[in-house]
């Protein structure tokens, strides 16, 4: 028959059983919504530069016909070494521009996917840290209770 003593130990222990079962799952939830987040802005970034680029082409398409337009007005033959080298440099500038927007934004993506790594790892370690922290308060109630049974005359 169990004592008072035995009873209250026997429930603590399943309490902070429990506790740090749901302690993990809580913080794993936690790191998993972060990382889904930061996969979610990761992708948002990548999108957001695909975007930025090409604006920068379209404003570049506009900026070379505008120049191409102005060197006609002016007289001046558009197949001809300068005007053609405007219109080549022009072009260059907005690829230039558009692909660097391209690579920012692939970095972000990258850093933005690392961070959402590390928080699935995060919930990972989480998880396993409770289960662990559980199992400890298990075996140390376990114990707890045969060292009183022990004391108290049951153990033989």
């Amino acid at each position: 028959m169990c004592t008072g003593a035995e009873v209250l130990l026997v429930g603590s222990t399943l309490l902070g059983t429990g506790a740090a079962v749901h302690q993990a799952q809580t913080q794993s939830n936690y790191n998993n919504y972060l990382a889904a987040q930061a996969a979610a802005d990761a992708k948002a970034e990548k999108g957001a530069a695909e975007v930025e680029a090409e604006r920068i082409r379209k404003a570049g398409k506009q900026q070379r016909a505008e120049a191409i337009a102005a060197l006609a007005a002016s007289g001046v033959d558009v197949n001809s070494g300068t005007a053609l080298k405007i219109d080549q440099r022009i072009a260059r500038d907005s690829e230039e521009d558009a692909v660097l927007t391209l690579t920012g934004g692939s970095d972000r993506a990258l850093r933005l996917e690392a961070e959402a790594q590390g928080s699935r790892q995060a919930a990972s370690r989480a998880q396993a840290a409770g289960y662990v922290s559980a199992a400890g308060n298990l075996l140390q109630g376990g114990y707890k209770l045969a060292n009183g049974w022990k004391k108290a005359g049951g153990g033989g």
